[in-house]
């Protein structure tokens, strides 16, 4: 274990997991992971994560808005942002590789990984808007980009989110030539990983 260094309260601090959303707060993705480390339990853990609030909104400007928090090796730093709209993936995905920062990266959009919850599906949407469409179409969930309660209303189905994750990881590795790189990948998730080192920080273990 780390020597302390950060204390909170009366507690050191040996573990920080830091998230930067391309969604601000106030939007979905931010919303989302927030309430997620609100139901977890770190009482008497001397960790400390969180989500931060950037006004960052593309995956290269936030890797090095990351790169500004990360004060300890140990700290772990990651980026969530997604696809749509956005070109500039290979320089984003080397700059968070040479700082050791890590890309939670949805394809199309962080809406795929909402729709993970309630099926697999390895359909290419061609942007946010259509991955939203089909969630209410299936009457899977009212969905919206501003939608705060996202992670309350999905929570009894991350399991199932998180096994349908592993899966299109594994379709797309037999599918794409060996030398693809992830953001090339449509449909893609891997904000399960994210999500395992949170709950690793609470020792929860998920099959």
């Amino acid at each position: 274990m780390p020597r302390p260094r950060k204390r909170s309260g009366s507690r050191s601090i040996e573990k920080r997991l830091f998230i930067l959303c391309e969604g601000k707060k106030g939007k979905s993705e931010y919303a989302y992971f927030e309430s997620l480390i609100n139901s977890c339990n770190f009482k008497g853990k001397k960790v400390e994560v969180a989500v931060i609030d950037s006004k960052k909104n593309t995956g290269r400007e936030l890797v090095k808005e990351a790169k500004k928090h990360k004060e300890f090796p140990e700290d772990s730093l990651w980026v969530v942002y997604d696809k749509d709209g956005y070109t500039l993936h290979a320089e984003t995905f080397i700059t968070a590789r040479d700082n050791n920062i890590n890309i939670g990266f949805s394809s199309i959009s962080f809406e795929y990984w909402i729709l993970l919850h309630y099926e697999y599906t390895t359909y290419s949407f061609t942007k946010c808007n259509e991955v939203i469409s089909y969630m209410k179409k299936k009457k899977y969930i009212d969905y919206s980009k501003s939608s705060l309660e996202i992670f309350d209303f999905t929570k009894d189905k991350l399991s199932t989110a998180i096994t349908h994750a592993r899966r299109i990881k594994v379709h797309q590795k037999k599918v794409n030539p060996e030398s693809t790189p992830i953001y090339e990948y449509n449909p893609y998730t891997n904000l399960d990983e994210l999500i395992e080192e949170i709950f690793k920080l609470q020792n929860v273990q998920l099959n």
